[in-house]
């Protein structure tokens, strides 16, 4: 098997970071070779996101961001060694800090911008579950790194920007979360992505706690942290996959997967754990603090629930493809509404209506082409009906409208009106293919029809039947007490 350019990329980073170790052995005098090794790592990030650029143009913007944040990382750490090398102490803060925090505003930026690109609407869902995600982590990162510094003030910068970095990784966390937990295809590149993430995370938390505590050295195990880090960066950037990152999503929202689920689990009791470890520890957590974040959590997962439960409800009454109401929602809303006409002796109508000839366009035009003829075919029917009405699929190329209050001439108007309009232009089906389609109409109207829903149901499919076997494209009326079952509209 072939193997691809992103695997050898991995393969290659990992020798890359054995020879780095290898050569922080041999002692200062390979400084400049253990400065070039470390920096292969953002180098190459940098280089196979201009690729990325250069080859797809539509993650461009995406791509030089996370470019911009590698060389930012390039010039940290090449003007740290350089400053290590001649005064053997750098100075904490130092210029070298600057280029390590611009970093990570470029790599928000760009995470920021697949999110904007690939994410229809405001997704409301994703950035509940990136909120559940970010305050979690926050307050861990403020419990165990923030918390334990010194009052940051003017006078005591090093504090401040060690409390910088994971501030930093919580912009980050917030912004990938965002990424990771939208809408959108899971591809290698958002994994990758993801690991990415969490390895900074990881690492950037450890070294603060180092810096804090005095016991931070370069070259210790972070180094392989940081390095793994930005190859699978560079990875996802490489990967035939990575223009997915900013491809418009087609569903408004992710689904709730049990990995999901779970993920956002383990974010909802992370606070209160974090308490109950401080407490363990001999530390006196902070309450108020804590509580609050507790309570927004708490609050943010109950939207969540909420959320889905809506979305539960929004599919079980709305048919995929088209968008219309289903079959099941219009047959309550009939119930209701005729219901509802009998007791204050209003009058309803029904329409039932069905393409003629569908099976034809399916057989010369695919699948495709059928589903193409059924959107715009609802499409128009929304277009024609009065507000109020309500236009459902009843069951695959057949459509019915609810039309409260309406009695059996204006019904007949309304069928015409849909029947015009269905017919007045050919349906696109594929590309330069168009079909012409037409609607046969059944109208049924209570009380004329029948008694209740079921009979006024069961007269329009007698009426469509029989506009059916008379010719198609046209419409028919339901009979009426004393009068032929049926009677055609002149078209």
């Amino acid at each position: 098997m072939r193997t691809a350019g992103w695997q050898a990329l991995l393969v290659g980073g990992l020798a890359l970071i054995a020879a780095y170790y290898l050569v922080l052995t041999l002692g200062t005098s390979w400084a400049g070779a253990q400065v070039a090794l470390y920096t292969s790592a953002n180098g190459t990030v940098a280089l196979c996101a201009a690729l990325a650029a250069r080859r797809h143009p539509a993650m461009a913007g995406l791509a030089l961001l996370v470019a911009a944040s590698a060389i930012a990382s390039i010039f940290g750490d090449v003007t740290f060694y350089f400053l290590a090398l001649i005064d053997g102490e750098v100075d904490y803060p130092s210029v070298a800090d600057a280029g390590y925090l611009c970093s990570y505003f470029f790599l928000a930026l760009a995470l920021l911008l697949a999110v904007r690109r690939r994410t229809p609407g405001s997704d409301l869902a994703s950035g509940i579950d990136a909120a559940v995600v970010a305050v979690s982590v926050g307050y861990l990162i403020f419990e165990f790194v923030i918390v334990p510094t010194v009052v940051v003030s003017s006078r005591n910068i090093a504090t401040l920007v060690s409390v910088a970095y994971p501030v930093g990784d919580i912009m980050l966390i917030t912004a990938g979360a965002r990424l990771v937990l939208g809408a959108g295809s899971r591809t290698a590149s958002l994994r990758l992505i993801g690991g990415y993430l969490a390895l900074v995370l990881v690492a950037d938390t450890i070294y603060s706690v180092q810096i804090l505590n005095g016991t931070y050295r370069p070259g210790n195990f972070l180094d392989v942290l940081w390095m793994t880090a930005s190859f699978l960066l560079a990875a996802a950037m490489l990967h035939p996959g990575a223009p997915h990152l900013v491809t418009r999503s087609a569903a408004a929202a992710p689904e709730a997967t049990t990995g999901r689920l779970a993920v956002l689990a383990v974010a909802a009791v992370l606070a209160p754990t974090i308490m109950i470890v401080q407490f363990l520890r001999g530390v006196t957590p902070h309450i108020v603090l804590a509580g609050v974040v507790c309570i927004v959590l708490f609050l943010l997962v109950l939207a969540r629930m909420g959320g889905l439960v809506r979305a539960q409800r929004h599919t079980a009454i709305t048919d995929g493809l088209t968008g219309l109401r289903s079959r099941r929602f219009f047959e309550q809303a009939l119930h209701a509404e005729t219901a509802r006409a009998i007791r204050s002796g209003r009058e309803v109508s029904v329409l039932l209506l069905d393409l003629d000839h569908f099976k034809t366009v399916n057989d010369t035009y695919g699948h495709n082409g059928g589903d193409r003829v059924l959107v715009a075919l609802a499409q128009r029917l929304t277009a024609v009906i009065r507000p109020g009405d309500l236009v459902a699929r009843y069951g695959g190329e057949e459509f019915a409208v609810l039309l409260p209050g309406a009695d059996l001439e204006a019904a007949t108007l309304i069928a015409e009106r849909i029947r015009l309009a269905v017919a007045v232009a050919p349906i696109p089906v594929g590309r330069d293919r168009s079909h012409r389609v037409t609607v046969s109409v059944g109208v049924a109207g209570l009380p004329a029809a029948g008694t209740d829903a079921d009979e006024l149901v069961l007269a329009a499919d007698q009426a469509l039947y029989a506009a059916k076997d008379a010719g198609r494209d046209r419409v028919v009326l339901a009979g009426v007490a004393g009068s032929p079952a049926v009677s055609f509209v002149e078209k």
